[in-house]
């Protein structure tokens, strides 16, 4: 991989050089995945799952001799196009020769009624999946399932944002997926999610699919010791220094956030040779303003006690008791049943989150702009 200017990398995976930490979860995610168990990884957007999957395909490629396929689901709206991506990421795996398109690839698309077109923009590959076949999910799955089985390597799929299945059309989306996975035992599966709700409901309720057929494993923040190490082995290394102190105030901003803490100090790294507390202060007012317009657009999407609700919570937070009498009179919220019932809608979009008790706003960067309002 090409070496980053910046070594807080945000956008992408880039090497373990720039990967903090994770080791516990590293060697349990291989454990599993040597013993042959399908792993739930689940955590609050935003604290690294995808990277961590990354990391572990390095290793599984490049010590356990391992095949890996990511699938990212997020922006799929129904099981064709989950299909879809998944046909993609397998002809990118395995699709490209020398010569051109591998047979076996062909025949494969051939076979779920694929195609694949180029891009006129970017002249990069595009399948699609042919109309013939929109009604025939499972059979699409048992070809795509049968090409792995065929690789006889030793698989291991990743697929991301997996509870997009249970928003499809129809109910039978998970019951679907399912069959498929049964149908390739050999081949082991990640499956994950930032919907915590979702993905616990997915593989906990006893009437659904999945109930109890993969190792549920929830993501937790990096420790701040280890943040800390990595923060100044970086500067140090680039002839820059900062304090533990300014890394601490920066973690508990971020509320330990993988992604914004490294943007903090990707914008600290680009600006300053030597960090100060006051310098800290700076980039978190930048951060802030550059995702003012955004932010500001919530207050319209919400109503008036929705938005009230948010808010208050952003202020208070990390809040215990949403429902109390000093909470709701502090912030003139109206009557506890008006409370609750914008605290219900807030949850069911994942605005806000409970965590360990306490109730906080899902997006940190968000939360930190309307505590300043």
């Amino acid at each position: 991989m090409k070496e980053p200017f910046n070594p807080f990398v945000i956008n992408t995976y880039q090497g373990k050089d720039y990967f903090c930490d994770r080791e516990n979860d590293l060697d349990m995610l291989i454990s599993h995945i040597e013993n042959d168990r399908n792993v739930v990884l689940y955590a609050w957007r935003r604290l690294g799952k995808s990277a961590l999957i990354h990391r572990l395909f390095e290793e599984l490629e490049t010590s356990k001799g391992c095949e890996t396929i990511y699938i990212d689901l997020l922006a799929t709206q129904n099981i064709d196009e989950a299909i879809q991506s998944i046909a993609s990421a397998i002809y990118e795996k395995y699709g490209r020769t020398t010569s051109g398109i591998s047979a076996s690839i062909q025949k494969l698309l051939a076979s779920i009624g694929a195609t694949i077109n180029f891009s006129a923009l970017s002249s990069l590959p595009e399948i699609t999946l042919g109309i013939n076949k929109s009604e025939q999910p499972s059979q699409s799955l048992k070809a795509l399932g049968e090409f792995l089985l065929s690789r006889k390597k030793r698989i291991v799929i990743a697929i991301d944002e997996f509870q997009q299945i249970s928003d499809y059309e129809g109910n039978k989306a998970e019951a679907v997926f399912r069959t498929w996975v049964q149908q390739i035992p050999e081949v082991r599966f990640i499956f994950s999610g930032s919907h915590r709700t979702l993905m616990e409901a997915m593989f906990t309720e006893k009437n659904r699919p999945f109930y109890q057929s993969s190792q549920l494993e929830s993501l937790q923040p990096i420790a701040l010791e280890a943040y800390t190490n990595f923060i100044i082995q970086h500067f140090q290394t680039a002839k820059k220094t900062i304090e533990p102190d300014s890394i601490e105030r920066i973690y508990s901003w971020s509320r330990g956030q993988t992604y914004t803490v490294q943007l903090v100090c990707n914008h600290l790294f680009a600006n300053y040779k030597k960090v100060s507390n006051s310098d800290v202060d700076v980039v978190f007012d930048q951060i802030l303003k550059q995702q003012q317009a955004v932010f500001a657009n919530f207050q319209k999407m919400l109503t008036r006690a929705q938005w009230n609700v948010f808010r208050a919570i952003a202020k208070e937070e990390p809040l215990q008791n949403p429902l109390s009498k000093n909470f709701i009179q502090k912030h003139n919220l109206g009557a506890a049943s008006t409370v609750s019932t914008a605290l219900k809608a807030l949850e069911k979009l994942e605005l806000v989150i409970k965590d360990e008790g306490n109730y906080l706003v899902h997006e940190v960067q968000l939360a930190r702009w309307m505590a300043s309002l």
